[in-house]
């Protein structure tokens, strides 16, 4: 569980080069609306990412990259390929993490997998909305939103600041995903090459 919890809350700097294009959406609960009506039609999500962690006690930020898939309503797959595997599969209240080549226990089910795949599924599907531990306020550019959660839960509270999601205009779908810790420390997440609503093989979400 030592790197899960991190990895949970920290999924920008890209966002401070360009905070200036964004200001407070005029209409922030038809974003919301329209954000909803997109993930309501998403059954399934396949796609790569790149990360790009800075953290204080570093130079240089920590570079990732892998793949990701989404398959509705409670099955995902996160596998970094580089610069070394770890894999976190979710499928119903089953929650399971690969650390090289060597499976970590977590256990199945209770309220600690619950809250991962509250939080983890949540931010991919629009359920992040319903999540009482955070409040959300958007932030709009010419062409992206920005929905911002900032923690009202005590324990977040005390170590970020907030998370913040960009979302493409033209499609709604999620193209970044940032959190800034309350110590400095932040993270980029980008998603590419994104294939939504295309057959997902089950295999993917129960074989490690």
């Amino acid at each position: 569980m030592d790197r899960l919890f991190p990895f949970l809350l920290i999924c920008s700097g890209f966002f401070q080069l360009h905070a200036q294009n964004f200001k407070p959406a005029a209409q922030p609960d038809k974003i919301l609306q329209e954000l909803r009506k997109a993930s309501e039609t998403t059954s399934s999500i396949q796609a790569s990412f790149s990360e790009e962690k800075y953290l204080s006690v570093l130079k240089e930020p920590e570079r990732s990259s892998g793949v990701f898939y989404y398959k509705k309503k409670d099955k995902m797959r996160w596998e970094q390929k580089l610069p070394t595997k770890y894999v976190i599969l979710i499928s119903d209240d089953n929650l399971r993490i690969q650390e090289g080549e060597k499976e970590k226990k977590v256990g199945q089910a209770g309220k600690m997998a619950g809250q991962i795949k509250e939080l983890m599924i949540g931010l991919v599907n629009g359920d992040f909305q319903q999540n009482k531990a955070f409040a959300q306020s958007c932030m709009e550019s010419e062409d992206q939103y920005m929905v911002v959660l900032t923690p009202v839960n005590r324990r977040l509270k005390n170590i970020y600041a907030n998370v913040k999601l960009v979302f493409s205009r033209n499609t709604m779908r999620l193209k970044e995903l940032s959190f800034f810790e309350k110590n400095g420390d932040k993270s980029i997440m980008k998603f590419q090459n994104e294939k939504i609503n295309q057959p997902l093989n089950d295999n993917i979400f129960q074989n490690l």
